[in-house]
């Protein structure tokens, strides 16, 4: 529905980077740092300030776009040019630009959402959106809290809400995995047979009893077969009610499929066997534990939704792991907004 916006979101324009910052997922000191780094970002910007607006723009003008379908053998989209307009933002911030810097946060998180919310068939652009979001709402929370009690939120934030649990399933979005990797699969086996010395039956004319090709057919059908099935299971009733009801469910590949698919020996479908997508539904689950969050920032004399608590001038609440070296539910912890308004450096 609506334009396809691949080209705009290809082209948005390449620029100088703005001076980076060491800002983790969740961490909450991103203001801090970028008052560390104030003199390098103004040595910078006196340079490449009008490359920086014109960049802005034309990524606040993606969210005019209903879509952004790309071919799946091109290469990722230029995300990183965001995220350096995020890292402006908080330079913005604590330069004095305070409104436009969160206009501009809040710009980002729409077009996360607009990215979750379009890519139904692609998985790369809802993961990225989900990032976009698990980074936004933390900064976000931050300029709150060095805010005045009781400022709101950019107009560009309205739309930054709470998604229907269907809309962060990775169901949908495993199309695209199956659709890329079976043409890989063909387009391997397909080389792979016109390297061949003979066909099968000029093997059976020299009394050969091997068949080359048609024991690789076989491998590649296999691992194809195996893909389906295995790429299929986060579409199952059980797992989507488990997304409805905002739980992560176990999408590490089963053995049981591909001892039903594969042979045993099968190098095509071990390596499959590595694929494990638990990771990027987390992501997706993840993107609503956040905007519970930032509805609350909106409104901190509510009660605290179910699992968020208030403590210390803090909004507490947990996320599902999405790294190798993340065990079992993580923490966040937000500052509440005009929690650090009375701290010199936020003036």
């Amino acid at each position: 529905v609506g334009k396809n916006g691949a080209d705009a979101l290809f082209a948005l324009p390449k620029v100088p980077t703005v001076p980076a910052l060491q800002c983790q997922t969740d961490s909450t000191d991103c203001l801090a740092k970028a008052r560390q780094n104030l003199a390098t970002y103004h040595k910078e910007a006196t340079q490449h300030q009008k490359a920086w607006q014109k960049q802005e723009k034309a990524i606040a003008a993606l969210l005019q776009y209903g879509h952004f379908r790309y071919l799946a053998n091109l290469d990722a989209p230029p995300y990183g040019r965001m995220i350096s307009e995020r890292f402006r933002a908080t330079y913005r911030f604590v330069d004095g630009e305070k409104e436009a810097a969160m206009q501009s946060v809040c710009t980002d998180a729409a077009l996360g959402l607009h990215f979750i919310n379009t890519a139904h068939s692609q998985i790369l652009d809802g993961i990225i959106g989900a990032s976009m979001i698990g980074r936004d709402v933390p900064l976000l929370a931050e300029m709150l809290a060095e805010s005045p009690a009781g400022t709101r939120l950019p107009a560009a934030c309205d739309e930054v809400k709470v998604q229907p649990a269907e809309n962060l399933s990775v169901c949908p979005r495993m199309y695209s995995e199956w659709h890329i990797i079976s043409e890989v699969l063909q387009k391997d086996m397909q080389e792979g047979l016109t390297k061949m010395p003979f066909t099968d039956e000029q093997y059976r004319e020299l009394g050969v009893n091997f068949f080359p090709n048609t024991m690789l057919t076989s491998l590649f059908n296999q691992a194809e077969a195996y893909a389906l099935q295995e790429f299929s299971r986060s579409c199952s009733a059980e797992n989507r009610a488990a997304v409805a009801r905002g739980e992560l469910p176990n999408l590490a590949p089963d053995p049981n499929i591909r001892a039903k698919n594969c042979s045993p020996y099968n190098g095509l479908c071990i390596a499959a066997a590595s694929w494990d997508y638990t990771r990027y539904q987390a992501r997706l689950l993840n993107v609503n534990r956040y905007l519970t969050a930032l509805d609350y920032l909106r409104h901190p004399t509510d009660t605290p939704p179910a699992g968020y608590h208030i403590e210390n001038n803090t909004l507490t609440f947990t996320r599902y792991p999405i790294r190798r070296n993340e065990e079992g539910m993580q923490t966040v912890t937000l500052p509440l907004p005009g929690s650090r308004y009375n701290n010199p450096k936020a003036h």
